[in-house]
């Protein structure tokens, strides 16, 4: 049996500050470390179960001149109960969310194996042999968007796991 926990997640605004492209946005609120589980919906498989985006509040600093508020795509997140947790940082600021600060899924696997040998002679045996990887058909799947700003974020768009055998026969001496 084989479980991991998630590996660790950055979670990114996608928007270039000084050098960084995808710099950490800042963090406002109260961000859990276990803010993540897998939710299956009929629109996909999202991580962030209850965070959802809505208008970076930053977007009341923008001129109305050259229609640059139209233009402002910025997103920040806010939690289950409607608290701003994460900001796009300002420009020139790096972001204050550290890196690795969330867990992706976590992947299960349990593997099982048969085996029969048969003797046929005093120095010889057949054996016949099953494995099966995944017996269970859990799946494990991949890491979500992390970046504040797409229209993905928290998406799972990416599985593995399944359930595979394999069958092999031979004689040993």
């Amino acid at each position: 049996m084989n479980y991991n926990t998630g590996a660790p997640l950055d979670i990114t605004s996608g928007i270039q500050t000084i050098t960084t492209v995808g710099a950490q946005p800042n963090i406002v609120g109260s961000l859990p470390k276990s803010m993540g589980k897998v939710t299956k919906a009929p629109e996909g498989v999202f991580y962030f179960n209850g965070f959802t985006q809505t208008r970076d509040p930053g977007f009341a600093n923008i001129s109305t001149s050259n229609g640059l508020n139209t233009a402002y795509t910025n997103k920040a997140i806010i939690d289950p109960n409607g608290d701003i947790v994460l900001v796009n940082p300002q420009p020139g600021q790096v972001g204050s969310l550290g890196y690795s600060t969330v867990r992706g899924p976590a992947s299960l696997e349990l593997d099982l194996s048969l085996i029969k040998r048969i003797p046929i002679s005093e120095a010889r045996e057949f054996e016949f042999r099953v494995d099966a990887i995944n017996v269970l058909n859990h799946p494990n799947f991949g890491p979500p968007d992390t970046n504040i700003n797409s229209n993905s974020f928290g998406q799972i768009t990416s599985a593995n796991g399944a359930r595979r055998f394999s069958v092999t026969a031979r004689i040993n001496f």
